[in-house]
């Protein structure tokens, strides 16, 4: 009879623990429910376009480094590094929208979680400085890049990586829970009829 009490509440045990893990699992990698404060992503066009009818009324935001941004830039452009932004949040206007961009789409679509978390009007821009660089503006009022050195050729846009959900996504635990929630009802159900 001791023995049947040691495996019963061995199983009553590791099934908690089981439906406990699960459960935080799913509540640190489950992504948010979408806000009122999500950000848009839009594309190098879109962004000239809103940079031509209403430059006043946007800032254009570079998170790369200090270095990638004094070698290039978007003429207007002000630079916070991604890994120095939330400390400085109190320099951007926000009343105002912000474009985000770096090299590639990457950092940029952290920084804009960031600012919409803050409760900032926020636009990432995809592919980043080199989709702007491989896009040929017909008529610009400004040159479309800064640079200290002319490029030859354009540099290809790099595809974003995973999505935010994505990464946030853990496969395989809701078996996990499954196989607690089960284990738990089996050894209630044992319990209930004294077979445990």
């Amino acid at each position: 009879m001791e023995k049947k009490k040691i495996i019963s509440g061995a199983l009553a045990l590791v099934s908690l623990l089981l439906l406990l893990g699960s459960s935080l699992a799913y509540a640190e990698f489950t992504p948010p429910l979408a806000s009122a404060s999500d950000y848009v992503n839009i594309d190098v066009g879109e962004v000239h376009e809103m940079l031509e009818k209403n430059p006043e009324q946007i800032i254009l935001l570079d998170v790369r480094t200090e270095g990638e941004y004094a070698a290039e830039y978007i003429p207007g452009a002000i630079n916070i590094p991604k890994d120095v932004l939330k400390n400085r949040l109190d320099e951007l206007d926000s009343s105002k929208m912000i474009i985000v961009y770096c090299k590639s789409g990457v950092r940029s679509r952290t920084a804009s979680e960031t600012l919409a978390q803050h409760d900032f009007d926020v636009y990432n821009m995809l592919g980043g400085i080199n989709a702007w660089k491989g896009k040929k503006f017909a008529t610009s009022t400004a040159t479309p890049m800064q640079t200290e050195k002319p490029t030859e050729t354009p540099l290809p846009s790099v595809s974003p990586a995973l999505t935010p959900e994505e990464k946030k996504r853990v496969p395989g635990f809701e078996v996990t829970f499954t196989f607690a929630a089960v284990s738990l009802i089996v050894w209630c159900l044992l319990k209930r009829r004294n077979i445990f």
